[in-house]
């Protein structure tokens, strides 16, 4: 008898299991079909903010690099005018600078810098050292020296000291405003393929410029030599 019982309860254990298992599996379905559409929900959300940062620094790096290509652009345009000042006589018949002195003040830049590369960062922001250092030569070249406080240097070398460090600075403030137009795909000037745009006047005073200080060296050189001998 208690073979019997023990039996009939297996048969209908094994019956309520066969039962179960469509709901198991219904249960298991259901349960990944949840979890699988949480994944994707989290995939797409993900993706969505991604696209989102991705899109606010693209903006957040147009607005900064405009800012900058217009500052560099109109330093490059004040440097441009320094390029050939031989200046004028005052009333103390003194030679003094007929263009201003040109200042690259980053400061009124409001965008974040951090969207930019780090690199073009770095060469955008030397440039106000360069200059620092450019203004302290020239400066120095002018300050009186000896008891009678006269100059020993003539103003003619201060004027084509100013003039090569200037150039020298509107082209490399030229180049960096180009490569931030590259990089946020801002349009060229139209007028860079003129001859009488800031592009070409800088290079070609450049090229004088650099010519005249090769000869200085030159003739330096030349003049040591002979004086050791």
């Amino acid at each position: 008898m208690a073979d019997w019982f023990i039996a009939t309860e297996g048969v209908k254990i094994v019956k309520d299991s066969a039962d179960l298992w469509p709901q198991i599996i219904t249960a298991v379905s259901s349960a990944g079909a949840a979890l699988a559409g949480v994944c994707l929900a989290h995939h797409f959300t993900q993706k969505r903010e991604e696209r989102a940062a991705a899109a606010k620094q693209a903006s957040e790096r147009l607005f900064i690099a405009t800012e900058l290509v217009f500052l560099l652009e109109q330093f490059a345009g004040d440097c441009s005018r320094v390029t050939h000042d031989s200046g004028y006589k005052d009333d103390n018949k003194q030679r003094q600078f007929s263009v201003k002195t040109p200042y690259l003040d980053l400061s009124k830049t409001s965008g974040d810098w951090r969207t930019l590369p780090e690199r073009l960062v770095y060469r955008i922001r030397e440039l106000a050292l360069q200059q620092g250092e450019a203004e302290l030569f020239i400066t120095r070249l002018t300050e009186p020296k000896g008891v009678q406080g006269i100059i020993q240097i003539a103003l003619y070398d201060v004027f084509k000291e100013r003039q090569y460090h200037y150039t020298r600075l509107g082209v490399k403030a030229m180049i960096q405003a180009r490569r931030l137009r590259k990089l946020t795909k801002l349009p060229v000037s139209q007028f860079d393929g003129q001859g009488w745009s800031t592009q070409s006047v800088l290079w070609r005073a450049w090229r004088e410029k650099r010519a005249d200080k090769a000869k200085q060296h030159r003739d330096e050189a030349a003049k040591a030599t002979g004086e050791s001998q």
